[in-house]
Parts: C-alpha cells; structure tokens; sequence
C-alpha cells in the first residue's frame, strides 16, 4: 500500500454502512444510558446509522463529523427515513463551538475516531469540551483501537457491492500506529491512504478524564461489555460527569 493524503471518504460514503453496518450492542449500549426524550451527541458520526437508530427511538439525536460527504450521506438517509436529527459539521476539537449551547444526556466517540487525535493535550482538550457540553449527570463514552502486540496486523478484509476495503495497522511507537487502507472499487482504480493513530491504553485514558472532570468506570473490551483483557482488540470507556 502506497502513501496517501487523507482516506477517500467521498468514495466510501455511500458504501460506508455496507462495510461497517452499526452494531445491535452500540445501539443498546446508547439506549441504556440516554432515556426516551433526551438529547444524544454522536462525535465521529459517519453517515449517521447510530444517530438515525437513536432518533427513531425517541432521542433527540445530533450526529457531527468532519467530513461533509458523510454528512450529506447522513442527512439524505435521515429524510428518506423520516427522522428529525441534527447534523454539525465540525471536529472533536470544534464539538463545543459547533453545536452551540445544546446540552446532552449521552456523547458518544465510538470506533477509530478519538484516535486521530495524536497529542495527549489534545485528547483532554476534547473531553473538557466533552465535559462543557453534557447535562449534569450526563454519559461519555469513548473507544480505541488496543495493539496487543507490536508490528503489522493485517485487518480483515471487508466486502460489499461497490468494491473491497483491505485494511493494515502498523505500530510504530508507544504512543503512534499508522493505519493504512486499499479500496478497489467495483470499477476503476484502486484508492489507498495512511493515516496516523494514537495509541493510548485505557488507564492513561481514565487519567486524562478525570482530569477533564468525568467519573470514568472499568474498561470494557466492546459495547456489550466484554471485560477487557490484554488481549482484546479494543478498549471502551464510560465515564459519567458529576
């Protein structure tokens, strides 16, 4: 795989839940900490399926994302579902500037979006903005990628109608993985990228949101919490705020 500026997300957008259809658990786990009536903030929201699946179940559902191709993805499968949602284009550093003086029961920073933030200053200026925007009370729930060993993981391979998505980390440092992909669409070119990940263990996590004024609890492995071990592919954290 070849280096790259950033992923072609304007290609992927309309696949992006063929390839990464929304959990049943990540939907539970939201339910259960935002009840019927309060206001939900998906940070990293993609093409939106945890904001619409919230929405149509009573939450009063905002979704924000950096990328606009994903955003009118999500805004067009909201209409066509005819479902109320708020959509802020804006990114995790900008999250309490973009939504304005909205107030939130549950936030949400699910798969490999906190890791894009490579700095730790920039990790806990996100949860203090996290922390400004949540009710009293209020849930946030963030999730990382865990390298339970070094060197290179070839991810699996994902499939869908519009073409194939071949995925790649690599770990570089105690703190940075790079994390590559291919996208051989259905017709044409293939389309490649290299991002960079921080690389962040739940503790050094817990510590940052503590200081930023949250309660975290125990790692969990998944949002249908699995304990978390060593070896577990991932770590989620939900801290609550006083």
């Amino acid at each position: 795989m070849s280096d790259a500026e950033l992923p072609p997300w304007a290609l992927l957008a309309s696949s992006w839940e063929d390839l990464f259809p929304l959990r049943q658990p990540r939907v539970d786990l939201a339910l259960a900490l935002a009840p019927e009536g309060t206001r939900t903030l998906d940070v990293g929201c993609a093409t939106g399926s945890l904001v619409r699946a919230l929405a149509v179940r009573g939450r009063l559902a905002h979704g924000l994302d950096l990328e606009p191709a994903f955003l009118d993805v999500a805004r067009l499968r909201a209409r066509e579902s005819g479902l109320e949602a708020v959509w802020h284009e804006a990114g995790m550093l900008d999250a309490a500037r973009a939504v304005g003086p909205a107030r939130f029961r549950l936030v949400t920073c699910l798969g490999q979006t906190l890791p894009h933030l490579l700095e730790e200053a920039e990790w806990l200026d996100f949860f203090r903005q996290v922390a400004g925007i949540l009710e009293p009370g209020g849930r946030f729930v963030i999730q990382a990628v865990h390298d339970a060993a070094a060197g290179v993981r070839e991810l699996p391979v994902l499939r869908c109608a519009a073409g194939v998505l071949e995925r790649r980390r690599t770990v570089v440092s105690d703190t940075l993985a790079t994390f590559e992909t291919r996208f051989t669409p259905a017709s044409g070119e293939p389309v490649t990228s290299l991002v960079r990940h921080r690389r962040a263990r739940p503790e050094a996590a817990a510590r940052l949101l503590r200081e930023a004024g949250f309660t975290p609890g125990a790692p969990a492995a998944d949002e249908a919490g699995t304990p978390f071990l060593e070896t577990s592919p991932g770590w989620l954290l939900t801290s609550r705020l006083p």
